[in-house]
Parts: structure tokens; C-alpha cells; sequence
């Protein structure tokens, strides 16, 4: 993949990450963070989860590793398939969504509230 299509790829990943943590940040209160915080965790979550979602084999074929006849086809237009975007865009979002609610369920448990 190239050096433009890794970045684009990183920037939807950062995106949907931030726009995750913010929608469950306004959501749930709980959480409590400031948008700084909240931003940085999504950003953060998102390239997390989009990573280590790389590496499992049976979630790897929507984040860009797809080796089947049809995506060979798309690779010959570009390397930024929609099914590439979509998967890496979703994984982003729910990691964004994981940081948060991990970060807001450790300050649950911290300060005492249950």
C-alpha cells in the first residue's frame, strides 16, 4: 500500500475513533472527561483497535489484507477498496467506544460510585 493510501487510512481510523469516544462521552456521563481527553482517547482506541483487529486472521480480510479473487480485481483500480474503508472506519469507531467506557469504568471504580 502506498504512503498516501497508509495515511488516509490512519486519518479514518483517528476520525471515527474521536467521533466514537465523543458519542459515548455525551452519552454517558459517567465518564467525565474533558473534549481534550476524550478526543485523545478516541484517536488512540481507534488506531488500537484497528491495529490489533489487523492481526486477527478472520477480521484482517476488512482491514486491507483480503487476498480473494474480487479484491484482486479492485487492487488493479486501487488499493482503497470500499470494503477496506468501511472495515477500518467501524474498527476505528468501536475502539473510540472502547477507550471511553474503559477510561469511564476505571473512574467509576476509582472514586467509589457504583
Amino acid at each position: 500500500m502506498s504512503g498516501l493510501g497508509t495515511a488516509v487510512l490512519l486519518l479514518i481510523e483517528a476520525i471515527c475513533g474521536a467521533g466514537g469516544a465523543f458519542a459515548t462521552a455525551w452519552f454517558w456521563r459517567m465518564a467525565a472527561l474533558g473534549w481534550k481527553s476524550v478526543a485523545a482517547a478516541g484517536v488512540v482506541g481507534g488506531l488500537a483497535l484497528t491495529g490489533l483487529a489487523g492481526r486477527i486472521p478472520a477480521l484482517a480480510n476488512f482491514l486491507g489484507k483480503v487476498e480473494n479473487a474480487v479484491d484482486a480485481i479492485a487492487r488493479g483500480v486501487g488499493t482503497l477498496t470500499p470494503g477496506v474503508l468501511i472495515g477500518v472506519g467501524i474498527a476505528g469507531l468501536l475502539g473510540g467506544i472502547l477507550s471511553v467506557c474503559i477510561i469511564g469504568l476505571v473512574r467509576g471504580a476509582g472514586s467509589g460510585r457504583r
